[in-house]
């Protein structure tokens, strides 16, 4: 089944990019799209974040968490496993900015949200754009739907700048190892909005390791884990999920929400 996913950020968000270094202001950072530029959560990142909360928070099932996520590298080729489910980066979709007339508004670009509706195309979820911008509408008060500089849906150009380097947050914080040093590091505010997806198999087949009664060998045992697209959603729809650093902060706790589905024909 092919899900559709918003992530919606309850708290100020540093997802950060190790592969650069800044020779800037910006010690620290976020992760970016390769081709827009545009900030983004790279797919092993918000993996390893669901992965952490399914373990720790969730408390699922070896076996189910398995079968969403496989089984990390231990260094025995026969203790790894695949998992079922195909993670894609979650891009940005609203961007919360200050406004005149009210606390903040949410942002967006026509090209944007497009760009989300063709990867959500290409994955068999067809849906069109006033229909897209008329739900955005209806479950957020702050962005208002409408076309122009003043209003929710401003220019392409506009909105690269207020993802850049220049416009984005950029916080100063404390090294507590004692020498007092700073550094700073870019994030993204509260109430940012993301679109993923995820492709979730309808049963996937997990090998557990199990420790036989009469030694302490382990033994392989599968089973089959059916009904998966429904363990997902009762895992983390509507649920509160840390993704990025600065746990211990308050930073990352971001809410999951499924908007669409299709089921996979065969």
């Amino acid at each position: 089944m092919k899900t559709a996913w918003l992530i919606q950020s309850e708290t100020n968000i540093h997802v950060g990019n190790e592969n650069t270094s800044s020779v800037g202001l910006i010690d620290k950072e976020i992760q970016r799209d390769a081709l827009t530029q545009i900030p983004c959560i790279n797919a092993s990142s918000l993996k390893g974040a669901m992965n952490e909360y399914a373990t720790v928070k969730a408390g699922l099932e070896d076996k189910d968490r398995i079968a969403i996520f496989g089984v990390d590298k231990t260094g025995k080729k026969s203790d790894t496993q695949k998992g079922g489910c195909i993670f894609f980066d979650a891009h940005l979709l609203l961007l919360p900015v200050q406004d005149d007339k009210n606390l903040y508004k949410l942002v967006t670009s026509k090209e944007t949200i497009e760009q989300y509706l063709n990867l959500l195309k290409m994955v068999g979820i067809s849906v069109g754009y006033n229909d897209f911008i008329n739900k955005l509408k209806h479950d957020y008060n702050r962005f208002d739907g409408e076309e122009g500089d003043k209003n929710s849906i401003i220019s392409i150009a506009k909105f690269n700048e207020l993802c850049s380097n220049d416009e984005l947050p950029i916080i100063a914080r404390n090294n507590l190892t004692g020498n007092g040093n700073l550094w700073y590091e870019q994030c993204l505010p509260q109430k940012t909005v993301f679109g993923t997806i995820i492709d979730i198999p309808e049963s996937v087949r997990v090998v557990l390791k199990e420790k036989t009664d009469s030694s302490q060998k382990s033994e392989s045992v599968e089973c089959i884990v059916s009904n998966v697209p429904q363990l997902m959603t009762n895992t983390f729809n509507d649920k509160i999920v840390q993704i990025g650093a600065n746990a211990t902060i308050g930073y990352g706790y971001c809410k999951f929400i499924k908007i669409y589905e299709k089921e996979d024909r065969l």
